[in-house]
């Protein structure tokens, strides 16, 4: 099993594209896609590889599914050091 995040591409070059995982750094990706990737497409990294263009909803999606986990580990943290 591979853990895929979900970026948006600020810039394409030959072999390498920065990413945003929505913090503002732009990260290096290697581009592996097989779609042709450009400036301002949304994709899935995984391991340091942009491994698929995905749909701006798909990317809204996936952000709000890891917001969603990192609350519920926040919380559950909280809930342990409450118990500890």
């Amino acid at each position: 099993m591979c853990i895929s995040i979900p970026a948006k591409v600020v810039q394409v070059g030959d072999m390498i594209a920065l990413v945003d995982f929505g913090n503002g750094e732009p990260t290096p990706a290697l581009n592996n896609a097989e779609d042709e990737i450009k400036e301002g497409d949304y994709v899935l990294v995984s391991y340091g590889m942009i491994i698929q263009k995905i749909s701006e909803r798909e990317y809204l999606e996936l952000l709000s599914y890891e917001r969603q986990m990192r609350e519920l580990a926040l919380t559950s943290s909280l809930e342990q050091g409450k118990k500890g």
